[in-house]
């Protein structure tokens, strides 16, 4: 499957993907309103989850907590098929107490919960790697064909910023996607990217929730928890509202970055040298990714420009996994090495 380790799935009651709001303990709602709620249904209609079944991502903070328990009172609502998912990294000793948490939350409601079990990654990167195939095997083994994440506003934010710091086009400026494939007819969804965290742990509060926080959120010497701790607080001070204006750009960034992929696409196939000249250079730079996969900007640009220049001889440019060549006439490769 490509991940390590004993891998899990295990179901707290019988494995059937759907099951009855009859059977269930009703949730708590004193006030018999649930702010979130209708927005968080209406999101996921947007998002093109009609009736289809729901795998539930929950880690145990307040944000997937409240994911879980908002999918949890729509489905009491309008009955689907629902099931949780913890993924154990076994990073901390008390991430054990919060997976038993989630649990025992879902066994209270007749909610079927997995576990499994990865080892500790080597980077953040193979986590999310393995996390997402962990998701995908679970999901296409419960025909759950929606995966959920809890991801808002701020998660959008930081990823922003990421993408910003190291150079990202329009593609990367755009932030997390709110849908995408994980293959085998299996979506993942994130219908929070546009709402504020706080409101997300205001109803965890609210409804008294069992999550734990993470004290790794907030360690500036990770990337994102420098960004919560130092970046993010300068940065509203500087313009109250600012994440959120980024969070709102991102309909932009989007339509913005499929233009030039389109427009990069269509150059990307010629081999003349000319057509090359008369684009861009921002343009030839996104053909040159398309044509050079996984090289760095400072790695093509210097062919880039050379495209531009006035002379004829042959040169030869290392990109990831080759060289190309760039002739008076022609830009040849990649070609392998």
């Amino acid at each position: 499957m490509g991940f390590t380790a004993s891998v899990m799935a295990i179901s707290q009651s019988a494995q059937s993907s759907l099951y009855h709001p009859s059977t269930l303990a009703k949730p708590d709602d004193k006030t018999g309103r649930i702010p979130l709620l209708g927005a968080f249904e209406a999101r996921l209609r947007r998002l093109g989850s009609a009736n289809e079944g729901w795998l539930v991502a929950v880690s145990g903070g307040p944000d997937s907590f409240a994911l879980l328990d908002l999918a949890h009172r729509s489905v009491l609502r309008a009955p689907r098929p629902l099931q949780a998912i913890t993924v154990q990294h076994h990073l901390r000793p008390e991430a054990e107490d919060e997976l038993l948490a989630v649990r025992r939350w879902c066994e209270d409601r007749g909610i079927p919960h997995h576990r499994q079990d990865l080892e500790p990654p080597a980077n953040p990167a193979s986590a999310r790697r393995a996390r997402y195939e962990a998701l995908q095997a679970v999901a296409r083994a419960q025909n759950l064909p929606h995966v959920l994440l809890g991801h808002h506003a701020d998660d959008q934010v930081e990823s922003i910023l990421l993408a910003l710091v190291r150079g990202a086009g329009p593609k990367g400026l755009a932030g997390m996607r709110d849908r995408r494939s994980l293959g085998d007819g299996i979506k993942v969804l994130r219908p929070f990217l546009e709402t504020p965290g706080q409101l997300l742990r205001d109803h965890a509060e609210e409804q008294q929730l069992p999550f734990h926080d993470e004290p790794g959120n907030l360690d500036p010497q990770s990337a994102r928890g420098r960004i919560r701790t130092l970046i993010r607080p300068q940065l509203e001070l500087l313009r109250k509202g600012c994440g959120m204006a980024m969070v709102n750009n991102r309909s932009l960034m989007q339509a913005a970055g499929q233009a030039l992929h389109a427009q990069a696409k269509r150059l990307a196939q010629h081999q003349e040298r000319e057509v090359w000249q008369r684009a861009s250079e921002g343009l030839r730079l996104a053909a040159l990714h398309l044509r050079a996969p996984n090289t760095p900007n400072t790695q093509l640009r210097p062919l880039c420009l050379a495209i531009a220049d006035q002379e004829h001889r042959p040169r030869r440019f290392g990109v990831h996994g080759g060289i190309m060549e760039l002739t008076a006439r022609e830009l040849i490769g990649p070609k392998s090495i």
